[in-house]
């Protein structure tokens, strides 16, 4: 299994419409900043056929360093939750 890179995506974006590939690479960095600017924001983000995008709230809760094994708090934190489609789960499981 391997990952999709930006540089990748901004191939793909190149390929499709036929622009420069520095044209593509920025539309690609635009994208990933406006969801990144999103999320931090605390705001979700809609993919229509694709998925949302939210931040979730997690509560502090207790844990253990699984190399002492001393026992610890991990603090509470915000956390980014991918919920696909319906569209994307039945391609998924085809």
């Amino acid at each position: 299994m391997s990952n999709v890179t930006r540089k990748e995506l901004a191939v793909a974006v190149h390929e499709q419409l036929g622009i420069s590939q520095r044209n593509s690479s920025d539309i690609v960095d635009t994208v990933f900043s406006v969801l990144k600017d999103s999320l931090v924001d605390g705001e979700s983000v809609k993919l229509v056929q694709f998925g949302t995008l939210t931040v979730r709230d997690k509560s502090p809760r207790k844990g253990r360093n699984p190399r002492t094994g001393e026992a610890m708090t991990i603090t509470k934190r915000k956390m980014v939750s991918f919920r696909p489609s319906k569209q994307l789960r039945e391609q998924l499981n085809k």
